[in-house]
């Protein structure tokens, strides 16, 4: 984002602390997934508690009635905020940076993000060179020298960065900032610009960006007040669109509390069924293991009315693996007859999920 680019119109006052979601397109999921995250940060509130919560969006009608403030992102801004190198992630960064003139505070929230507490927690650690961001990932040096990263060391050298003087990247799923951070949030942009004007590898180049522009200050990292999904996302889109199926997406007061009924993780089964299936696993290897162990957990997963909407969701994570072998191997571990069980693999704790998981194979491996 350049001084001159086009900027939402907005007559919104300043407020004090804002949450900022940024939500565009009109893919079900991801209005889905802005809507329960709102409602998780909205059922954490102490009573009559205040929370401001903006939306950023190119489809403000999608959120009428809802306790939030939207601001209509053109089609003009959505192209401005990608830049000219085709990295779509960079529209983030600008939807915090013009965030900054909303708020005193800002944190921007990740649609795939629940809250565990109040937001107010998060809050609290926000402040002028304090900063907040979802975790801690990993050191530059842990991963400079792998081979999706080694285009953007060279970047890197330009600024005098090393395996041994670098610095941590973090998970920009939730980031903390306040109205004072404009030039934090500038040269976190213009790193993207840099860093993306050829073709480039890896599509977390906004977070280290901003983790760069971050490096030698202090950030707290937020995880014990929230869960960000994003490597489990699967299983919390089937049983959000349960949710929104029995309740409806018209907002209500009765639905944050309602949201509380959903788990705030995926369906694992418990210890002894863990410690069952391991054993049951222990002559296997490798890939063959990994398969097994996601059918075995997904027939295994705790009885609850969300789980058993999400449950295949490990049957589909087996059937991911099985999709990466060749012919040969996937002949080998079916064997001559896909209708049935593999002989050679644990059978399910549930004999009745043996046909429904070998049909949800078949059907996935027939695309």
């Amino acid at each position: 984002m350049t001084p001159d680019s086009p900027q939402p119109s907005t007559p919104l006052e300043k407020a004090p602390q804002q949450l900022l979601y940024l939500v565009y397109g009109d893919k079900d999921v991801y209005r889905r997934e802005a809507k329960f995250s709102i409602l998780t940060a909205l059922a954490q509130l102490k009573k009559s508690e205040p929370l401001c919560i903006r939306v950023l969006t190119d489809r403000p009608q999608d959120y009428a009635g809802w306790p939030v403030e939207t601001i209509a992102l053109s089609d003009e801004i959505m192209t401005a905020w990608q830049g000219t190198n085709g990295y779509h992630h960079r529209r983030k960064a600008c939807a915090i940076a013009y965030g900054l003139t909303l708020a005193h505070k800002t944190l921007f929230v990740d649609t795939d993000t629940l809250f565990l507490e109040n937001p107010q927690r998060v809050f609290e650690h926000i402040g002028p060179g304090q900063y907040v961001m979802d975790r801690f990932e990993y050191d530059w040096r842990t991963v400079c020298e792998r081979a999706d990263y080694l285009k953007l060391g060279t970047c890197l050298q330009a600024h005098g960065v090393t395996p041994d003087n670098g610095f941590k990247l973090y998970n920009s799923g939730l980031c903390g900032v306040t109205d004072g951070d404009s030039p934090l949030l500038e040269r976190s942009i213009e790193l993207i610009d840099e860093w993306t004007r050829d073709a480039f590898d890896i599509h977390t180049i906004e977070q280290i960006a901003l983790s760069f522009a971050m490096r030698d200050k202090p950030v707290h990292e937020a995880n014990r007040y929230i869960y960000h999904y994003f490597a489990e996302k699967g299983f919390f889109h089937a049983m959000q669109k349960h949710f929104f199926s029995l309740h409806g997406e018209r907002f209500r007061a009765e639905l944050p509390a309602l949201c509380t009924e959903v788990p705030r993780c995926k369906p694992i089964p418990s210890p002894w069924q863990r410690l069952r299936i391991k054993w049951k696993l222990r002559n296997k290897r490798g890939a063959v293991k990994k398969v097994g162990r996601a059918l075995l957990y997904g027939s295994a997963a705790p009885e609850h009315p969300y789980y058993e909407v999400c449950r295949h969701e490990w049957w589909e994570s087996a059937s991911r693996e099985i999709l990466r072998w060749d012919e040969g191997a996937q002949k080998k571990f079916f064997g001559p007859d896909r209708g049935r069980w593999p002989k050679h693999l644990p059978k399910p704790a549930k004999s009745a999920d043996e046909q429904t998981i070998i049909a949800y194979l078949r059907k996935r491996l027939a695309h």
